[in-house]
């Protein structure tokens, strides 16, 4: 019998959506491409940094901020795929981070994270990196 709307079919949606993208990318990568953290607006926010990088791809962050330290962070960014999940595996490293920690962050650590990404995909990295910046940057009023 086949799947009804309801009974699982969006859950297998998902699955194949996630397997397509594992012929490009690493298990790590692919799941925060389909399954995103902290892709929303941070309410209580205490900063944000919006960069649009050279190839016109966008990307923002909230952070919460308390005692020195980010407490929260959260995203959104257009409909890359990779920047995405470069997005997301950045909010999740920075929580706990104080702000130099933070800044001190490298692309090549977040590529790291995900377990790697293509070349033609390194500057999603980037923009994440980038816009944690602006984030802190806005914090600290720079």
């Amino acid at each position: 019998m086949a799947d009804k709307i309801g009974e699982g079919a969006l859950d297998k949606y998902w699955a194949a959506l996630k397997e397509t993208y594992r012929q490009v990318y690493s298990e790590v990568a692919a799941d925060h491409m389909v399954f995103p953290r902290n892709a929303s607006e941070l309410a209580n926010h205490s900063s944000f940094g919006i960069i649009n990088d050279e190839l016109d791809e966008t990307m923002a962050i909230w952070l919460k901020i308390e005692d020195g330290r980010i407490t929260g962070a959260a995203f959104t960014t257009d409909d890359c795929i990779t920047c995405t999940a470069c997005a997301s595996m950045i909010t999740e490293m920075v929580r706990g981070k104080t702000l130099q920690e933070a800044l001190a962050i490298t692309p090549q650590q977040v590529v790291d994270e995900l377990q790697g990404l293509p070349e033609e995909d390194l500057h999603c990295a980037q923009l994440a990196v980038d816009t944690i910046k602006a984030a802190v940057n806005d914090y600290s009023g720079q």
